[in-house]
């Protein structure tokens, strides 16, 4: 049998969707496929691993005949795109959810020798691919296989609908931007998608249910989309349990305190609700010494209220979040809406027990008394007293870190994912090749 080449597609090397495309990227080399990892923008410096590149998008080819036609077109079709920003985007809060458009003011096509492979695998694409120009360098007859890290492959622009179903419906009237209407940015880009994406075979995966069973309402995907839950996979290697004194020394926290963990790339983000830990952290009714650790971008509010506060600041080295993971005695979850939260599993593999607000994907994993225990979402009261109720119980923080440790294993073991993956592609090349034939 033929080695597989496979291209991953992501906007950067570095973030949670990166991190966990390239964990499925080594883990196939490592199963004998030729696998590709392509990024297009890194505003940090650092090694990335074998096959892993930055991706130089070219002009689309076109004839000379439909160049000179094309530039008109072109010119108008970059004008209206900067009205639509300028109209809907430009003046958004700076602290709102990632909006991103599908049509680009640039045109950047593939290069062949990286689209020219068996089964192309997409991740998070947005402020990286302009539609039209992207998947037209992709050829015909490769299969694409796409993964869901968030809402926006089927949108028309958010990556989080906030319950807003209009999606379903072709978008318009969009809550997320600045003056909303019947024909705004949200329609231009959710048809751009649709049209890109005709004719096209395409296989949808997502790591939770529930962000597969939204994926499904959307209009965009053409006839014959399917729809697979896997998985995102944990290198066990990476993300095991270390001793609690040992984790708290290398990182310097000097305290035998209860802590309370939250981590997120940005701690102003509304959806991952770290202001409602904050609110709830000062209703505490605990007999326990408590104390909070946190890691991730943003000021920390100076408030008396507040238990004392470690913060980590932004980390992405694998080995120091492990460290946070096992320095705290539980880690909060409190997002209002999330696909599959990486804080949250890689917390588990650590042997963390965690409380998670109930919403999105997060109960798949945060089985309430098993793995975990789960408050209804935006409820502080009752998130405080879950909190309360964890510090003062040790023997029950244990029993539940150990079920979650069990069910990482069992469930979310990078190899197992990442042969799922694999048995995928073939089963698609195999198809695209017969069709070929």
């Amino acid at each position: 049998m033929s080695i597989l080449t496979v291209s991953h597609f992501n906007t950067f090397p570095h973030g949670g969707a990166a991190m966990a495309a390239l964990r499925t990227h080594a883990n196939l080399i490592q199963q004998g496929v030729e696998s590709r990892y392509y990024w297009f923008h890194d505003d940090r410096k650092g090694s990335h691993g074998p096959n892993v590149n930055q991706v130089k998008l070219e002009s689309p080819k076109t004839t000379f005949l439909k160049s000179l036609f094309g530039r008109k077109k072109q010119r108008q079709q970059q004008k209206e795109i900067y009205r639509l920003f300028n109209t809907h985007l430009q003046d958004r809060d700076p602290t709102s959810e990632t909006f991103s458009m599908a049509r680009l003011p640039e045109p950047g096509a593939i290069p062949a020798h990286a689209s020219n492979v068996d089964v192309v695998h997409l991740h998070w694409i947005s402020f990286f691919a302009d539609y039209p120009s992207f998947f037209g360098s992709i050829p015909q007859d490769v299969p694409i296989v796409w993964t869901l890290h968030d809402m926006n492959p089927f949108t028309g622009g958010c990556h989080y609908s906030g319950g807003c179903d209009r999606f379903k419906s072709g978008c318009g009237s969009c809550p997320q931007i600045v003056s909303p209407g019947p024909q705004d940015v949200s329609v231009d880009s959710i048809n751009a998608k649709r049209d890109a994406l005709q004719g096209r075979e395409v296989h949808v995966t997502a790591p939770s249910q529930w962000m597969l069973d939204l994926a499904k309402q959307s209009p965009v995907w053409p006839a014959g989309t399917t729809f697979t839950k896997i998985h995102l996979g944990f290198d066990l290697e990476t993300f095991f349990p270390v001793d609690r004194t040992v984790a708290r020394q290398e990182l310097g926290i000097e305290s035998d305190a209860v802590l309370v963990a939250f981590g997120a790339d940005d701690l102003n983000s509304n959806r991952k609700g770290f202001h409602h830990l904050l609110a709830a952290l000062k209703q505490l009714k605990t007999d326990c010494k408590v104390q909070c650790l946190v890691f991730g971008g943003g000021e920390i509010p100076n408030d008396p209220e507040l238990p004392p506060i470690h913060h980590l600041g932004f980390i992405d080295a694998a080995d120091r979040q492990r460290l946070a993971y096992c320095a705290s005695d539980l880690v909060v979850v409190p997002s209002r809406e999330d696909n599959q939260p990486q804080v949250g599993l890689e917390a588990m593999a650590c042997g963390v027990p965690v409380i998670a607000f109930d919403a999105g994907g997060i109960p798949e994993y945060v089985r309430d008394g098993e793995t975990g225990s789960l408050v209804a979402l935006g409820d502080e009261a009752s998130l405080a007293k879950k909190i309360s109720g964890l510090c003062d119980l040790e023997s029950f923080r244990t029993r539940l870190g150990k079920a979650a440790l069990a069910m990482v294993q069992k469930e979310f073991e990078l190899s197992k994912q990442t042969q799922l993956y694999h048995d995928l592609y073939r089963s698609v090349a195999r198809t695209a090749a017969a069709r070929a034939a």
